[in-house]
């Protein structure tokens, strides 16, 4: 039986992502876009979750005590960044969904486990920003569910080169995710 499967797309939001964003990853967030859609367009055809879990916080969240004020909910900040938006507007209903998360691991008080159980998927793929804080976190929260892990190395960015590395080495080491290849599409 094959594995359903179900992509979490975290914080490629314009705080993250824009030039000019908050606690931007910058070029480097700003280059997987486009990787980023061709892979979602395909899971879309293959009718798989989306989910796209994003940080919402509240303006006194204490996270601020530790990053700059970012992501605060309502705010352009907050928004999905560029095409992405776009991408989440053209195609959002029951199998492309928008989730707000207040810690780096989505699944952290949110309904995201309940989401993937409903839909019956064994199978994440984490995508987006940073590889070594929310998408690392949110990658772990996959594996203490027992869920398979699968990365898109090309759809993830870090503040650093030596960030993103080190997290990818450690979801392979330590989580046993492995790379998502689109040639799995071709099955």
């Amino acid at each position: 039986m094959r594995a359903r499967r179900a992509w979490v797309v975290v914080d490629m939001t314009n705080d993250f992502v824009a030039s000019d964003g908050a606690l931007t990853c910058g070029e480097a967030g700003q280059a997987i876009v486009a990787p980023l859609l061709l892979h979602l367009e395909q899971a879309r055809d293959n009718d798989e979750l989306i989910i796209f879990a994003c940080d919402a916080h509240m303006g006194d969240d204490p996270e601020f005590s530790l990053w700059p004020v970012h992501c605060v909910a309502g705010t352009e900040g907050a928004a999905l960044y560029g095409d992405v938006r776009a991408f989440y507007e053209r195609y959002r209903g029951e199998r492309v969904r928008y989730m707000p998360k207040t810690r780096y691991d989505a699944f952290f008080e949110t309904p995201l486990a309940q989401w993937l159980q409903e839909d019956n998927v064994t199978e994440v793929v984490v995508a987006g920003v940073c590889t070594s804080i929310c998408c690392y976190a949110t990658a772990s929260g996959a594996y203490y569910r027992r869920l398979s892990v699968l990365y898109d190395q090309q759809a993830m960015a870090d503040l650093s080169d030596t960030a993103h590395q080190f997290a990818v080495q450690q979801m392979t080491a330590v989580l046993k995710a492995r790379p998502w290849q689109a040639s799995e599409y071709t099955l």
